[in-house]
């Protein structure tokens, strides 16, 4: 399974909740477990996020057929919050 992730203004979508996984792992291990509270997240660094169900259209010559896709959103409150998020945890080109 690949890693589909789109990024808009103050929201990026994660189209498997597992990538967002990962990621909220490394910030629960780069800045303590208090970080779980969601208050506090929004608070320190400037973003939540939230579980959502998308309603995917696949068209096909005999109509198509509809199938529910498991998303992440995180929301940002400031564009500084996204850019940091952006560089520190989806800078794909370092390890």
């Amino acid at each position: 399974m690949s890693s589909r992730i789109t990024v808009k203004k103050n929201l990026i979508v994660f189209h498997h909740p597992g990538d967002w996984s990962a990621i909220y792992t490394r910030i629960l291990k780069d800045f303590g477990m208090g970080m779980a509270v969601r208050t506090r997240l929004r608070r320190e660094l400037g973003f939540t996020y939230r579980n959502y169900q998308e309603w995917i259209w696949v068209a096909k010559m005999d109509g198509g057929h509809k199938y529910c896709e498991q998303q992440v959103h995180v929301d940002f409150y400031t564009e500084s919050a996204q850019s940091w998020f952006q560089l520190k945890y989806l800078n794909l080109g370092s390890t």
